[in-house]
Formats: structure tokens, C-alpha cells, sequence
């Protein structure tokens, strides 16, 4: 940005005054040309201002503070996305009534964000923090809202994926001490509820991978799965194994798609696994850990063990992961460019102009 100073220099070296040399034909020059070039001239002035702002536009292009000017203009507005539940806003009310007070934006976490209008009138269906992601998705826009959210902490997070916020965020965690975690082993059957459970492959092999798995947590834990190989209208289904993408997941369902690359914006009921789940084509397969793997989803999914032991502090901060501001330079920078190419033009045309004038 210092280099602003020299179009002025340059400006002022070329009008200062110089030294007259006599010679022989000195005497046919006109005063004309002598009065022509003598002070001023407004052209000369709008020349070295135009290219003054070139090299501060050029400095703000390559620099980037420009980006960040404009973040903290438009950044005005705070998102609170509340968890329903009644821990979570009896933890919190005092800070969520001030911000329904003061008008700002407050939701509660669900399949899709849902506009808070009394903290009394809370949302029959919970789905946790499985549509995290999505309601960030959906409430955030091109000023990049600051996002505050209110949740239960529990090791069930330590299974999510990583919830990428795009802008400024704080977060409001409560933990639950009230319950004490099962020993599954001690307390068989761990759960007495009937979990239904749909294979959906077209693959033979896959089924009776993830059947003898089942049959294990079975056998260890005491679980009871009702297994069905069709789906069925209006069945709702605890787990689903599949190798077909999930465009509409339901809420309570998880879903574990094989032969899938993990998608970031996927819901975190939906895990994806690169591989098919066969003897030849996957390692959890493979190395039998495949009935420990759905167990540790199983516990989670349950709240078996999760009930009085929250993520720590830097867990937490490996989880949420600030997106970084990419897109918003992205559509700023193409506009810098095409304002300087103008300038560019505008400068050339007229230090041409002043050179033929000068001539003519």
C-alpha cells in the first residue's frame, strides 16, 4: 500500500522546473508551448489519482483485508439452534429468553430448523443431533450468520461426523449426571425392546455377513432384532443396511450404506462405508470386528452408555470445525478484478490522450 506514493512522485518530478539551454533555433519556439505546459492541468491530476487507485486496488487484491471489511459489515444477525430438549432449555433459559426478546432468530433442531416461538411449546420428536448439519445448511446465508447451539454432551457426539460451521459459533453444552451407564454384560438383556432391522442388498454374501453379526450381539448382549429382507410400507425400522443412496432418511433410522464414499453434508444417521460389507471386500469383515463395530453403534444409538459421560473440551473443538470463508472470496474476488481491468482501460486511455494532446 505504500507504493500509492509513487504515481505521486512521479507526478510532482515531472513538474518541476527545468533548466533552460540555449541553442540555435530557441529563439522560433512560441511562448505557446511554454504556457502549455506551465502548472496544473486537471487531465494530469485525474491521471495520478487513477493510477494512485490502481495500486491500492492491487494491494487489496492481493492482500485480501477487503474480504474481511466487508465479513464484519454485513455480519449482523445470531442463530440459536436449540436442541429440544427440556434439559437443554432449563439449562439455558435465561440466555434463550433474552434472545427471543430481543428479536433474534431462534430454532429448534430437527429434521428441518423449526422457528422457536415459546420455549414451553417444544417439538413431540427429537432426532438428537442427527440433522445438525442440515439445519446449518438450510439457516445459514451469504453474510454468514454467527451460530450459538444449545445441546446435550454426550459420547454419543464422538460417533457424528464433523459439523462444519460456516461463520462464527459458540457452544452451549449441558450434560446429564443423572444416569449412570449400563454394564451390558451384567445387565443381559441389555435392551428388551424388539429392534427392527432391513437388509436391503441385492447381495447375498452382504446379508449373511451382517445376519452373523447381528446373531452375535444377540447371543453376547441379549439384543432381540426382528430381521427383514423387503421393506414393507409404512414400516418403520430401527436400522437399515443397504447399498442404495438415501435421498429421504427417516427420523430414528440408522442407516449403514456400503460401497458408498462418505458425503459431509450426509445426515449423521446415514454412515457410508467405501467398501461392500463381504468377506473379500471388507476389512471389518474380514478382521471380525464387524459385530464389535455395530455394538459401539448400537450402545450409542441407545443411550446405553452415554448418559453421564460428556465429550471433553477439546473433543468438542475437534468436532465443530469453523468452514472456512472460500466461498464468500471466491464471489468478491472475480468483481476486484473486473473494477481494476476497468481502471486499467480508463488509464490507459486517458495517459494516451494526454500524449497525443501533448503532441498535437
Amino acid at each position: 500500500m505504500l507504493a500509492v506514493v509513487m504515481p505521486v512522485a512521479i507526478h510532482f518530478w515531472y513538474q518541476r522546473r527545468g533548466k533552460t539551454i540555449e541553442w540555435a533555433a530557441m529563439r522560433w519556439l512560441g511562448e505557446q508551448t511554454t504556457l502549455q505546459h506551465r502548472g496544473f492541468r486537471p487531465n494530469e491530476i485525474g491521471l495520478m489519482l487513477l493510477r494512485c487507485l490502481l495500486v491500492a486496488l492491487l494491494a487489496l487484491i492481493v492482500s485480501r483485508p477487503i474480504v474481511a471489511w466487508f465479513e464484519n459489515i454485513t455480519r449482523s444477525e445470531t442463530i440459536h439452534l436449540v436442541q429440544p430438549d427440556r434439559l437443554v432449555t432449563d439449562s439455558y433459559r435465561f440466555e434463550l429468553e433474552n434472545a427471543l426478546r430481543d428479536g433474534e432468530q431462534v430454532y429448534w433442531l430437527g429434521v428441518s430448523p423449526e422457528k422457536v416461538a415459546s420455549l414451553e411449546k417444544m417439538p413431540t420428536l427429537s432426532p438428537g443431533l442427527t440433522y445438525l448439519q442440515n439445519n446449518i445448511n438450510a439457516l445459514a446465508t451469504a453474510n454468514a450468520p454467527a451460530f450459538k447451539l444449545y445441546f446435550r454432551n454426550n459420547l454419543s457426539l464422538a460417533s457424528s461426523p464433523r459439523i462444519y460451521i460456516p461463520g462464527d459459533y459458540q457452544l452451549f453444552s449441558v450434560t446429564d449426571s443423572s444416569n449412570k451407564a449400563i454394564n451390558l454384560l451384567q445387565n443381559k438383556p441389555a435392551y428388551k425392546d424388539i429392534i427392527h432391522v432391513l437388509l436391503d442388498y441385492r447381495d447375498a454374501d452382504e446379508r449373511k455377513a451382517v445376519t452373523a453379526a447381528l446373531s452375535a450381539l444377540t447371543e453376547v448382549y441379549g439384543f432381540a432384532f426382528e430381521i427383514e429382507k423387503k421393506s414393507r410400507p409404512g414400516r418403520h425400522y430401527d436400522w437399515v443396511f443397504t447399498n442404495n443412496a438415501i435421498e429421504h432418511p427417516e427420523p430414528g433410522t440408522r442407516y449403514i450404506v456400503s460401497g458408498a464414499m462418505p458425503e459431509w453434508a450426509a445426515p449423521a444417521s446415514v454412515i457410508s462405508l467405501p467398501d461392500s460389507l463381504r468377506l473379500a471386500d471388507s476389512e471389518l469383515v474380514e478382521s471380525g470386528r464387524l459385530p464389535e463395530w455395530l455394538g459401539d453403534l448400537l450402545v450409542n444409538d441407545l443411550k446405553l452408555n452415554a448418559g453421564n459421560e460428556p465429550l471433553s473440551d477439546s473433543q468438542l473443538n475437534a468436532l465443530f470445525i469453523k468452514a472456512p470463508a472460500a466461498q464468500q472470496e471466491a464471489t468478491l474476488r472475480p468483481w476486484l478484478l473486473l473494477v481494476f481491468i476497468c481502471l486499467m482501460i480508463a488509464e490507459r486511455w486517458l495517459a494516451l490522450r494526454k500524449t497525443v494532446t501533448s503532441h498535437g
